[in-house]
Order: C-alpha cells, then structure tokens, then sequence
C-alpha cells in the first residue's frame, strides 16, 4: 500500500515465535509449498557501512507453462541509484522521503550460478532493475534448477521500504526476486514511484540474517533469534508467501496476542497507544478470519517505521509509519492486514491491475469498522463512505475544471496516471465505491459469499480480473461482467 488519503524485546522472540508455530498452519500452505520454488538466503548486515552481503540460492521450479531457457529476476534496489531514470519517490515526496538530505542506494551482484557452475548473466531492463541469467539447457515445465547469486545491497538513508533513518532499517524488496510469468510472458515492471509496482509468484523461503545484537528485529516467516557475541542471527522459514521482509532497529518494543492460530506482534519505538493498537491487530485477524477465510499463518507482525507513506504490506509483515495520527494508525493498521489476504494470499498484477487489491481492500477495511462498533466514535463505516464520495466527487470537479476531457477509467497501469493523486482516486477511492456499490446492489451477504469465494477459489495465485468477476457471479448468482466493466471503463458517473 501507499497511500495519503488515509492518511520487542530480544528475549522474547525466540518464546514467542516458537509457540506461534506450535499453532500449526493451514493444509493449503503446506499442500502448496510442495510445488513452488524455494529461497535459501544467508547474510551478514553491517551497521557501520550500512551494507548486507548475501549469498541466494534459487531452486526454481518452472510452473511457467513454457519452455525456458533464461530466468529474469527483479533488482529493486536499484531503482534508489543516483543515476537511475525511473524514481521510487516522486518529486513533491522527496523532502519526506530523505529527511537527511539525498542518499543513494544499489543492489551489486557480484556471481552468479546455475547448479554450482558459472552462468552467464546481464542487468538491463527498463532502468538497470533486471538480472536475466542464462540456462545451460532448456528448462522444461515441471523441471527445476538451482540458481546461485552472490550480492551486496547498500542502503539509502531514505524513509522508504528499503532504506534506513536514525529509527530503523527497512529490507522490504531487497534480494533478486524471480520474475512472476503472466500469459507466457516475464513481468519486468520497474520500480515506478506510483503504487506498488510488484507482481509476484508464491514461494518458500529459509532465511538466515546476521546483525549487531543491540539491534532487534522483525520478519515475515516464523523466525527465532540466537545471540553468539556481539552478533545476533536470525533465522526464519516461510512457506507459501509472495515476498519476503525484514526490519532492524534498536529502539524495538514490543507487545504481543493471540487470535485463532496466529501469534501477533507489534514492534514499536514510538507509540503511546501500543496496547490499543495491538488490540486493532488482532480485531483485524479476527475479523477477516470470519469474513473471508482463515489467516493460515502462524504469525504476522505489525511494525512501526519511518516511511514517506501511510503503510507497507508484505507476506507476515506490515509497515505503519510513524508519523501518523491515532486516527489514521487504526485505518492504517486494518488496510495493511487486509492486504494480506489481497495481495499475499490472492495476488494480482499491482501494476496492471491495481485496484484489483488496493480497492478491494480500501473497502474490506471499511466493512472491518462495520463490524466492530467498537470504533464507531473514532471511525464510523456511515462516515467512511461519505468522506470517500466527496472526496471523489471533489476531485473529479477540479479535473473537469481544468480539462475538457476526465479520465476516469481504472483499467490504467500505475504508470500511466498523470499524478499520484489521480492514481490514488481511481485506485482506492472509486475502487472502494465500486465495490461498495456492489454490496449494496446484492446484498452485504452475498457479496461476503464472494469475498470468500475470490478467496478460496485464487489464493496462491496471481488473479486477472475476469477471475474476480468469475468468482463473484459464482458466488452471487448474478451476471456482473457489466457492472464491473461500466465502472472499470469510467461509464459510471457518480454525483455529489
């Protein structure tokens, strides 16, 4: 997520993370995680230069549905390069994003393998962001190799997803992720400052991270922690996930509960209402549990972060920045775990398709405060709405003000909205009225009869929006292709 308009102890994580996982996970996960490629990280984190050195080992499992004869993976890291052409940060977020002033970051990749031998690799893409290793022999479906990449990835002092502030340091998108497949084709969508320009497949992970032991840590995955010196090393395992993240700082308290077979955390270094929000977190998990389908993890960690935006969702994981009012910390908080059903769970091309998951879960996290009263004086559904509708409706006046013609169609790639707050409004707030027309159009009842159908029916895949609209007419008994292509398209005009 990114997004304005809504706008630990050491000790402890090796206790409480063993016995998340004693709460088991879900037959999915497991059945799954036996088909999928698998990530085996080790790395060294130096605080003194700000540097991680990695080596990944990639045992890719072609599930592509085509022959292969090279493997792309992205390099998002590089996108925070003095001299890249194609910014994280748009230009009215730089003074947010680098409070310190301006910092550079990379990712270099020094060697590359396929199955203990040598491989020829290049870096080019769109902007320096795509590592293409050649194959030694073609890759048939259903075959799988062993890819071996050796990196460095050096920080940008930035308040972004990956980079660090005087609080903490981010790992979010920080190693060569395999490039999803889509239609037979590799998606190698560069790191625009719109959205979130990530498409990936599911995978496995086992991942061992080595710091300096006053820092505490948070990761997706379940994860404990041995201290050996002056040096800590944490080691996760995470299976069936779509990304895979980390945060150090050493400021880190933490707070912690259980609902269902999830353990959750909060980490903070800043936060009077700790316990308060913790108790959001687990309501969440609750709540979407019921909604739309059992969380099948046995952990999530909720962190607070310094990030130029409202939060961040990643498998396990969510950022809250910290620079939010209680108000927004709650709104925040329920969108970013409403992400872990879509985006993690249920993927889609966040470029492409955004509104597939960011509209989806801008009205999920609306229905959350329908369902909990408990919120009504602070965040009440009624309001919710009616503040999204004028802020639409405010929005597209000042278009028309200004231009003959308003674009108001949703089927746009991220990149392709003239600013971030036209993307924003077409993605969030009219993809919220979409779907909130929707419910009121069948029913709140049988449109959460869809959400768990969506859910069942694509969890673990990379969804396409006629797959959403298959399952909703499943689920509904009702013919929507119109509806959603009337709204898609920009033919609904909503009046103030």
């Amino acid at each position: 997520m990114k997004k304005k308009s809504f706008l630990l102890v050491v000790a402890l994580l090796c206790i409480s993370f063993v016995l998340a996982a004693c709460g088991g996970q879900s037959d999915f996960i497991t059945e799954t995680s036996k088909n999928l490629s698998a990530y085996e990280i080790s790395a060294e984190f130096d605080a003194e230069s700000v540097t991680l050195d990695a080596v990944q080992k990639l045992t890719y499992k072609n599930n592509t549905g085509r022959e292969l004869n090279e493997i792309k993976f992205h390099l998002y890291p590089n996108a925070f390069r003095q001299d890249a052409t194609i910014k994280p940060v748009a230009k009215q977020d730089e003074t947010n994003a680098y409070p310190y002033g301006k910092s550079w970051g990379r990712i270099d990749v020094t060697i590359v393998k396929e199955n203990g031998n040598p491989a020829d690799f290049g870096i080019g893409g769109d902007d320096n962001n795509i590592l293409t290793v050649s194959l030694s022999d073609t890759l048939f479906e259903g075959e799988s190799t062993v890819i071996e990449i050796s990196f460095i990835d050096y920080l940008p002092k930035c308040a972004h997803r990956y980079g660090y502030t005087n609080n903490n340091y981010s790992f979010g998108n920080w190693y060569p992720v395999v490039c999803a497949v889509v239609d037979g084709e590799w998606v190698t969508n560069p790191y625009y400052s719109n959205g979130d320009p990530f498409c990936s497949d599911m995978a496995n992970y086992d991942v061992k991270v080595s710091y300096p032991k006053n820092l505490k840590i948070a990761s997706t995955g379940n994860f404990t922690v041995s201290t050996s010196g002056d040096v800590s090393t944490m080691t996760a395992n995470a299976v069936t996930v779509r990304d895979f993240a980390f945060v150090l700082s050493n400021k880190f308290n933490s707070v912690g509960g259980n609902v269902g077979n999830t353990y959750v955390q909060y980490f903070y270094f800043d936060d009077d209402n700790a316990k308060a929000n913790l108790q959001v977190a687990l309501d969440a998990v609750a709540t979407f549990n019921d909604m739309i389908g059992e969380y099948p993890y046995a952990s999530l960690c909720v962190v607070q972060t310094d990030f130029v935006y409202g939060g961040m969702e990643y498998p396990n994981l969510v950022y809250i920045a910290s620079n939010l009012d209680a108000t927004t910390q709650k709104q925040v908080i329920v969108h970013e775990i409403a992400h872990q059903w879509w985006y993690n769970l249920v993927g889609n091309d966040q470029v492409a398709n955004a509104w597939m998951d960011e509209g989806l879960t801008e009205y999920t996290t609306a229905l959350f405060f329908k369902a909990n009263e408990q919120y009504k004086e602070e965040i009440s559904y009624d309001n919710m709405i009616k503040t999204v509708q004028r802020n639409y409706n405010m929005f597209v006046d000042i278009l028309s003000a200004i231009s003959a013609k308003v674009d108001t169609t949703m089927t746009r790639a991220t990149n392709e909205y003239g600013t971030e707050q036209e993307y924003v409004c077409m993605t969030y707030t009219k993809g919220l009225l979409m779907f909130e027309n929707l419910a009121y159009s069948i029913g709140q009842s049988k449109f959460e009869k869809c959400l768990k159908r969506y859910y069942k029916d694509c969890r673990g895949t990379i969804a396409t929006p006629q797959n959403m609209i298959d399952c909703f007419e499943k689920a509904s008994g009702i013919t929507l292709s119109q509806f959603f292509s009337n709204w898609l398209d920009g033919k609904v005009v909503m009046g103030g």
